[in-house]
């Protein structure tokens, strides 16, 4: 049994029911939070002093692709070019591009701690056709170097829903 109280048998049904049983265990709401948190967990193993991104990509509520910034595999995360902030924005790939990578094509929602995509990775998601992208409502007052209002607004012209927890 898990420190929910829910075991094996309820959360397969769960899953099977497409995300709702009877008396409301295991709502959608709980489920995004759970992956949500995965998303802030994972973001933390990125190596960039400054920003930790963690993603995670499910499909029909499974993980099917996690993933955090850094830089690709093969170039060396040097103290050096971790500190250029100009090189480092150059060379790292964000935590949303290497969820979806992993997830091989698999996926209808993505997790992204601590805050909304980019645009560029806005781009990807919507060619992955995620239907869904959940994130923490403070993300919507953090500054950042490209504009919330624009990653709100692609998604709502292609119809993905965003849900700020």
């Amino acid at each position: 049994m898990s420190d929910t109280g829910l075991n094996i048998g309820t959360i397969y049904l769960y899953l099977k029911s497409g995300g709702y049983l009877k008396g409301g265990q295991m709502s959608q709401k709980k489920w995004d939070k759970r992956y949500l948190e995965l998303a802030a967990y994972i973001g933390k193993w990125s190596k960039d002093p400054r920003k930790k991104v963690g993603a995670v990509v499910t499909h029909s509520n499974y993980v099917s692709g996690v993933g955090y910034n850094g830089f690709p595999r093969g170039i060396a995360d040097t103290k050096a070019r971790l500190s250029d902030p100009s090189l480092k924005r150059q060379l790292v790939v964000h935590g949303e591009v290497n969820a979806l990578v992993a997830a091989q094509g698999l996926g209808d929602c993505i997790y992204v701690s601590p805050c909304l995509p980019c645009s560029s990775c806005m781009g990807l998601i919507i060619q992955h056709e995620i239907k869904r992208i959940v994130s923490f409502q403070k993300s919507l007052e953090r500054e950042t170097k490209w504009s919330p209002e624009l990653v709100l607004s692609m998604a709502d012209e292609v119809g993905i829903e965003i849900v700020m927890i």
